[in-house]
């Protein structure tokens, strides 16, 4: 009698486990696309060197206007294009450079941080879809905000 229970409830896990990593991975597909169909693949593509990629930014008064700038290099022999730049949050506006970079090219990537009502640690991405063979590129800086007196 005990063997039909342990069938079934194995079975009602191995189900149950499969439900479970589907939709895990559907999750993580569509986070990817995001950005998929924002990129634009007619343009060739080239090579870009970036100053830094992860930045920390130290403390700051709750309130404080942080800006932050991504330095890069256009290292490729073509010209490098900035299609979009997205922040994961609203605290944070970035500025899409208008032009593409030639070869040696230096550019920035410029973002401000509004600290209102983000006490704590904050650790924030800056998405940029760019013409290099990994077209999308994550930019990231962490800021600690402390609370006003």
């Amino acid at each position: 009698m005990k063997s039909p229970i342990v069938i079934l409830s194995l079975f009602l896990l191995a189900s149950f486990s499969i439900i479970i990593v589907s939709r895990v991975n559907k999750l993580h597909k569509k986070g990817k696309n995001k950005y998929e169909n924002r990129i634009d693949r007619t343009i060739p593509t080239t090579s870009v060197e970036w100053t830094d990629t992860v930045q920390t930014l130290g403390k700051v008064i709750e309130g404080t206007q942080v800006n932050v700038q991504f330095k890069f290099k256009n290292t490729g022999s073509r010209m490098m294009v900035v299609t979009d730049v997205a922040a994961s949050c609203g605290c944070t506006i970035v500025e899409k450079p208008q032009k593409p970079f030639s070869p040696n090219e230096i550019g920035t990537i410029n973002a401000t941080f509004d600290s209102k009502n983000r006490v704590g640690i904050n650790h924030k991405v800056l998405t940029v879809l760019i013409n290099t063979e990994r077209r999308i590129q994550e930019l990231k800086f962490d800021v600690e905000v402390i609370a006003a007196k």
